[in-house]
């Protein structure tokens, strides 16, 4: 059942557009399906992920899912983020007959309870920083997520930035990246 909605959606077909000119050995649209099958029924990490796939849930087109495929998977989510939200949205726009005469917005932030950080290179600490927590842990290195969406509730997209981001610089940046055209 989840996976007919997943097609109706149209997000099999999004997927398979951004990934023609790809040349991935693994299926990752499937892989991609199994993420989020899997945290629609059962939530787990990718190690656990792995093993639900392998043994327990029957996924079309995934009898298997190494947990390596996994983590490449979301590397490729990352890269895609932007044009797969907007290219998702305005696949289930018709399907759901959404209004975009109002926006809802917000953030909110989230903190990592890490060690100390060894590579001051690693991405992940471009996102991780200490700022005004929402949480009351200004402590820790955190993100600040922002979600738009519809009247209804329906996310429309989602931004993260990192931690010390103030909300008026965000209320700046989600007006200038709000899909031209949409």
């Amino acid at each position: 059942m989840l996976n007919e909605l997943w097609n109706q959606l149209g997000i099999n077909r999004v997927l398979a557009g951004l990934l023609a000119k790809r040349k991935f050995q693994a299926p990752v649209e499937r892989t991609i399906f199994a993420m989020v099958a899997n945290r629609a029924l059962n939530p787990a990490n990718k190690l656990k992920t792995e093993d639900w796939v392998s043994h327990d849930v029957f996924l079309p087109g995934l009898p298997e899912v190494p947990v390596q495929h996994l983590y490449r998977t979301m590397d490729f989510l990352l890269e895609a983020a932007e044009k797969l939200q907007k290219d998702i949205f305005f696949s289930v726009d018709h399907f759901f007959n959404l209004e975009l005469d109002l926006l809802y917005f917000d953030t909110t932030s989230t903190y990592f309870e890490v060690e100390a950080e060894e590579n001051p290179e690693d991405n992940r600490q471009h996102l991780r920083r200490k700022g005004n927590s929402k949480d009351h842990r200004p402590d820790l290195p955190q993100v600040v997520i922002g979600l738009a969406v519809t009247r209804e509730g329906l996310p429309v997209r989602c931004w993260v930035w990192p931690g010390n981001t103030a909300d008026m610089s965000v209320i700046e940046e989600v007006k200038k990246t709000w899909w031209a055209g949409n």
